[in-house]
């Protein structure tokens, strides 16, 4: 039997699907039972075909979206926020993704007004935050709270840079790891404690070009650090088997080092900024 909750689903992922960029993969998943309604995988502007079209290049960063919808309009509450009351095995569920798993609220009867929610980044920050005990307690529910300011289309580059974030970690780790060693690699060499030869210059510039592969991260960080920065350090390192070339400083040496460091305090300096701008991770 199909029954009206069934129908305002359906209307409900339309809704949503036609919202998101055209240029977006979303792929509707069978099995909905398990709280996944759509997957998206976003593709990048920048590329024309044989034809000289407009062309999109895959970016391999994707999320997850749960739909509630409803049939009347949603109303904010006094505070300003969305509230929505979802059950605790459904955060449990989305609690075991590494990739970024939103919750959209959607009204059939106006469906421009949609909004949505990272539901990780909410846990962490506000309801472990409020009550680190929520899991254990018997309320088989909570109400969770979606800032009035998430709603699309304007939110779309937020949920964009919430979906590129997992490679970005991903990357920045990598990063961190190549450049630790790269540093202390040449700062044994200025005081003579590293041999210095082809084979170790070729070595250590290789390192420096995964780094320069680190795409996300090169275009996505806040420490001034790009692909001309890692091309400036490789070139450095070509010269370090002279003794003016490793008296020299690194190119941007500052930069690198606060890029390779930002794992440490990551959300709170994120948090920080945000909060600043009157906005949220989440």
């Amino acid at each position: 039997m199909r029954t009206q909750t069934h129908i305002i689903d359906s209307r409900a992922v339309k809704s949503v699907i036609a919202r998101l960029p055209d240029h977006w993969v979303v792929r509707e998943l069978t099995e909905r039972d398990y709280g996944i309604d759509l997957m998206v995988e976003i593709f990048a502007p920048g590329l024309t075909d044989a034809n000289g079209k407009d062309a999109f290049a895959e970016t391999g960063a994707i999320f997850h979206i749960q739909i509630k919808g409803v049939d009347e309009q949603i109303q904010p509450v006094k505070a300003g926020t969305i509230n929505y009351c979802i059950g605790k095995k459904s955060l449990a569920y989305v609690e075991k993704f590494s990739i970024p798993f939103f919750l959209f609220r959607v009204s059939v009867a106006d469906p421009q007004k949609i909004y949505f929610l990272w539901i990780q980044r909410y846990i962490k920050d506000v309801m472990d935050r409020e009550n680190p005990m929520w899991r254990e307690e018997n309320e088989n529910s909570i109400t969770i709270c979606i800032p009035p300011e998430n709603e699309l289309p304007q939110g779309l580059k937020k949920i964009e840079d919430i979906a590129f974030r997992p490679k970005y970690l991903e990357e920045l780790l990598e990063f961190s790891q190549i450049y630790e060693d790269i540093g202390k690699r040449i700062n044994a060499m200025r005081v003579g404690q590293h041999e210095v030869n082809d084979e170790v210059i070729e070595d250590i510039k290789n390192r420096a070009y995964r780094a320069r592969r680190l795409n996300v991260l090169l275009t996505r960080n806040n420490c001034c650090i790009d692909g001309k920065s890692l091309d400036g350090l490789i070139q450095y390192i070509t010269e370090l088997d002279t003794v003016d070339g490793r008296n020299k400083p690194i190119p941007d040496e500052y930069n690198l080092e606060m890029l390779a460091t930002s794992m440490t305090g990551l959300d709170f300096v994120e948090n920080m900024v945000l909060e600043n701008e009157g906005s949220v991770a989440y």
